[in-house]
């Protein structure tokens, strides 16, 4: 039972569990690796260590509620997902086609690498650079730092991307995708998209057949 396996933990093990789970709550995701922002480097996420040691504890209580917590080991990423989707957000279009932007320049880096679970250093100016390579607009508005840094200020709340400098409000930060953005938007949608734009492209090209 849980009652009695949480009662064997340590009076600061009891209080980091408590700590832990409410992240968990807020953020659906925690990754092995995060941006230090003192040490400015990348370290090893004490969160995500301590699911590691406790996962089938935390894992039991999480399930009183329905919620279940997935661990992928080779991308270091825990997972928090409820069965009546309950941590499901509806996003606005803007922070949609950001995060679709950000999948798409994820899954052509981790293509071109050998390693698993790392993750991506990205700059505003070159995520609007690949944006407008793509053809993704914002309903008619202007592509700037500023319009993004709402969109990214939502993803990092969210442990999907990591913030390293800047300012969201003065539209120049810069930042790591983090390997949680594989389960934010799964495979089927990134290549629903990709076919979209791909088509999208074709189009405005005037390469369609009659």
């Amino acid at each position: 039972m849980f009652d009695a396996e949480f009662q064997k933990l340590a009076s600061a093990d009891q209080t980091e569990f408590a700590r832990v789970v409410n992240v968990l709550l807020l953020k659906s995701f925690i990754v092995r690796d995060m941006f230090d922002t003192r040490e400015r480097a990348m370290k090893i996420n004490p969160d995500y260590r301590f699911l590691e040691r406790f996962y089938d504890l935390v894992n039991s209580y999480l399930k009183y509620a329905g919620w279940t917590l997935d661990k992928d080991v080779l991308n270091g990423v825990f997972t928090l997902s409820n069965s009546y989707e309950s941590n499901r957000l509806r996003l606005d279009r803007e922070t949609s086609l950001l995060l679709f932007t950000l999948r798409l320049v994820y899954e052509n880096e981790k293509n071109q690498s050998t390693q698993t679970g790392e993750s991506i250093y990205m700059t505003t100016p070159a995520l609007i650079k690949t944006m407008l390579d793509y053809g993704i607009t914002l309903s008619g508005k202007k592509l700037s730092g500023r319009l993004i840094g709402r969109g990214l200020r939502f993803l990092t709340t969210h442990n999907i991307i990591a913030k390293v400098s800047g300012s969201y409000d003065e539209g120049n930060v810069s930042f790591y995708i983090l390997p949680s953005i594989i389960y934010a938007v799964d495979n089927a949608k990134i290549v629903a998209m990709a076919e979209a734009l791909e088509q999208l492209k074709t189009l405005e090209g005037g390469e369609t057949d009659l």
